[in-house]
């Protein structure tokens, strides 16, 4: 089986590209984000059901549907149990939707992630029995799973809410730096792993794409049919949708690289996944505020 090309050196960077972009997002992170929820729970109630509840579920049923090789559909599965991510918030007020609600699901669903995604990621490939084998074969344990995420998601998140309260202007000034820095070095992150292993990437152009477009729609879809059904705002739908359907790949990767030995295709699922959920992300911003502007005061 092939592998992707990558060491010790490119592990620490990945790991600490990823604890800068929770940092940044730490930073920008305030207690009325979480009190929000307290004070008006439904959509954000709604929003993480379909994040931690739905998505997974529904990803490894896609999965079985598909049938797809092992390591693409355990990678599916690893990004459906990651958190939103953070360009989850710049796109939602892009679109118009409730930028306010998008900041706070991001928050809440970064912070728990520490015990959910474990859990989610090794129950539901459990229920895979092709993902499953591959999972038992590279023997990892969902314990291994949360120490790391201790490491790159828990730790930065608590140092940026520490930063905040003890050094307010400062975290200001850093926000604004780590918000580009450590996006910029996650495509750069991306970029080389993609080009170090462009062969394996190649190979399998057409049904990595397949696998992330399926993936990603039904994400977008999990999230607008559960704000919908909810009965929510437009902007509450539109931030849902986002927020479901922009999960953080860039955790996935870290994960794939820590505890998967750079498994090729985990790896380059959750790359793939990295690139094509900014670009539904905007199209979906730029469709939605034609449709808002067409149709003033009809519901989505």
């Amino acid at each position: 089986m092939p592998e992707i090309q990558y060491d010790g050196g490119q592990q620490w960077v990945l790991n600490l590209t990823l604890a800068m972009m929770v940092l940044g997002l730490a930073l920008d992170i305030h207690p009325r984000d979480f009190l929000k929820v307290f004070k008006a729970p439904k959509a954000p109630i709604i929003g993480l059901a379909a994040q931690f509840l739905l998505l997974p579920a529904f990803t490894c049923g896609l999965t079985l549907l598909l049938d797809l090789p092992a390591g693409i559909e355990l990678g599916m599965i690893l990004v459906a149990a990651c958190p939103g991510g953070a360009l989850s918030n710049f796109i939602t007020h892009l679109s118009g939707g409730n930028t306010a609600l998008s900041i706070s699901i991001t928050a809440i669903s970064s912070t728990i992630a520490v015990f959910m995604l474990p859990i989610n990621f090794m129950f539901w490939a459990s229920l895979n029995p092709v993902a499953n084998e591959l999972l038992l074969n590279i023997n990892v344990s969902g314990s291994d799973i949360a120490q790391s995420l201790l490491i790159v998601l828990a730790a930065p998140l608590a140092l940026g809410f520490l930063m905040q309260h003890f050094t307010p202007n400062l975290s200001k000034r850093l926000h604004t730096i780590l918000k580009y820095m450590s996006l910029l070095a996650l495509f750069m992150f991306i970029f080389m792993a993609v080009f170090k292993n462009y062969e394996h990437f190649l190979a399998q152009f057409w049904l990595l794409f397949a696998a992330v477009l399926a993936h990603n729609l039904l994400a977008m879809l999990t999230g607008f049919g559960a704000a919908s059904i909810g009965k929510l705002p437009i902007a509450d739908k539109k931030a849902i949708t986002l927020e479901v359907g922009m999960q953080n790949s860039s955790l996935a990767i870290a994960i794939v690289f820590t505890q998967f030995h750079g498994e090729y295709a985990m790896a380059l699922i959750c790359a793939f996944w990295g690139t094509w959920h900014i670009v539904s992300g905007v199209v979906f911003a730029g469709v939605s505020r034609v449709y808002m502007s067409q149709n003033k005061g009809v519901s989505l």
